[in-house]
């Protein structure tokens, strides 16, 4: 059975952030693609700007891993997951949900992260 595509794009950014892949990040937005992160933040517009985002993201030694299941409605998907930055030095645990809206051809087009510094934690 295929796998539904917008829970394989999810795996696959949960993945990408992992292991720093420029290429999974470009392969999963849309050329007009936005990001807010968190949700109340400026908003990060079009793919050259969501790349030069990750490539900071990645700067700081980012990992992920999901925290539960995806949840799938209409043509979006909100997924829980945690986010460890500089691990082994002074590393920060975030706790984050992160809902993607995706256009007909299953890219991400929109991109909204829900957390605060209070799902932030150093071990």
């Amino acid at each position: 059975m295929r796998k539904n595509p917008k829970i394989a794009a999810v795996e696959q950014y949960i993945q990408a952030l992992t292991n720093h892949d420029m290429s999974a990040i470009n392969d999963l937005f849309a050329d007009n693609a936005t990001i807010e992160d968190p949700v109340g933040s400026e908003l990060i517009v079009g793919k050259a700007a969501i790349l030069r985002f990750y490539e900071v993201a990645f700067s700081s030694g980012i990992s992920a891993r999901l925290e539960g299941a995806v949840r799938l409605a209409a043509n979006h998907a909100v997924f829980p997951f945690v986010v460890e930055l500089n691990p082994g030095n002074g590393e920060v645990r975030m706790e984050i949900i992160d809902q993607f809206s995706f256009n007909d051809e299953d890219k991400v087009i929109a991109m909204k992260a829900f957390w605060s510094e209070a799902n932030m934690s150093t071990p």
